[in-house]
């Protein structure tokens, strides 16, 4: 098969289009408040509504995957997203800002389901790597994203747009893969059970990653960071994401889904001890933040190529997953927020450990299901 027919290079490329769709808001959120003539407090809804349609297009992509050709949905959902972002620097008010984020988070979050799910069909048991190849383009699209959004909005949404028309094109002119009729014999039938405790998982995890992401530059500020140092925190947190999504992906290839389960959760877990010890301190919070990059960046991907070694899934089981983890993205920044505003700074540190405790707890209770 030639390189342009194989599936592998639409699902990267398109993993780069939805980091940047996906994270660009916030670097923008200022020139679209002007634009549409909103407070801050009202543009936050913004966020609202993208996680809104990311949790409802979840649920139903995986449902279209199982029924018809799954580079349609894919193609169709790269369609919405140039006509988001082509859209996007007329909007003149905060109504229809909030529907055209609402499509640009559906429009993503289903690709999500759609590339996830047809990269098992289409490898197997073989699928880290290429998981976390793909997971990987997402970070180089949410660090492209900011320096994209510095050359003005337009820009941003000319670009991304024509790309994704480019992709679409692309992905109809390639064979979608198909869910193997017959399960190998290492793998199971997804029971509810199964699905229920793998949705806890991915609803942590996700509330893990987005809450420290989201809130790292606020604590660095709290913290005493001036100038740009906060922004260099989270930049080094993203860089040593991307860097372990590659990593990872060289890796999976020569050690199990499991070990580097085990691996990167128990580093999650020292990561956020340290922040909690250092209690703001420069000299736990610059560490424990690189650390967490690192230890965070494959468990997203790799999570997917363990269960695949054990379960035979469903387009619909893998929407069930990623609506978990919009609503655990949606969920915890938020609730931290609050807290925050309550119980000042320290509150980010504790949350994460919280959560690094709870996503470990979720995954050896998957783990033990599987063992026994």
């Amino acid at each position: 098969m030639s390189a342009v027919r194989r599936p592998v290079p639409v699902y990267l490329a398109s993993f780069v289009v939805i980091g940047v769709t996906l994270t660009f808001l916030g670097p923008a959120l200022g020139e679209i408040r002007e634009r549409t003539g909103t407070s801050v407090s009202a543009a936050g809804s913004l966020f609202a509504a993208m996680a809104i349609g990311s949790i409802l297009a979840s649920l139903l992509a995986g449902r279209l995957v199982d029924r018809m050709p799954g580079h349609l949905v894919h193609a169709g959902c790269l369609l919405a997203i140039a006509a988001g972002m082509l859209v996007m620097p007329h909007l003149g008010s905060l109504l229809p800002a909030l529907a055209v984020f609402a499509l640009l988070g559906g429009a993503a979050a289903a690709i999500d389901v759609v590339d996830n799910t047809l990269l098992m069909w289409h490898k197997g048991a073989d699928v880290g790597r290429s998981m976390n190849l793909m997971h990987f383009s997402f970070g180089i699209g949410a660090l492209a994203g900011p320096a994209i959004v510095a050359a003005g909005l337009a820009v941003v949404s000319l670009g991304t747009s024509l790309v994704a028309i480019v992709l679409a094109v692309w992905a109809v002119m390639v064979p979608s893969p198909r869910r193997a009729e017959l399960a190998r014999d290492e793998q199971g039938d997804a029971t509810r059970a199964v699905l229920i405790v793998a949705s806890v998982f991915f609803l942590l995890y996700v509330g893990y990653e987005v809450t420290f992401a989201g809130w790292v530059f606020t604590y660095g500020e709290a913290t005493g960071l001036a100038g740009a140092a906060p922004t260099v925190l989270v930049t080094m947190f993203w860089v040593l994401f991307t860097g372990g999504r590659l990593l990872s992906a060289v890796v999976v290839g020569r050690v199990r889904p499991r070990t580097v389960m085990v691996s990167s959760i128990g580093l999650a877990v020292v990561a956020a001890v340290l922040l909690v010890i250092g209690d703001g301190a420069a000299w736990a919070v610059w560490p424990g933040t690189m650390l967490l990059g690192l230890a965070l960046a494959p468990q997203f991907p790799v999570m997917f190529a363990y269960l695949e070694r054990r379960v035979h899934f469903t387009g619909s089981d893998t929407s069930l997953f990623i609506a978990s983890a919009g609503v655990g993205g949606a969920v915890f920044p938020f609730a931290t927020g609050a807290v925050f505003d309550a119980a000042g700074a320290s509150v980010v540190p504790w949350m994460v450990l919280a959560l690094a405790i709870a996503v470990a707890g979720s995954f050896v209770a998957i783990d033990r299901r599987f063992r026994h």
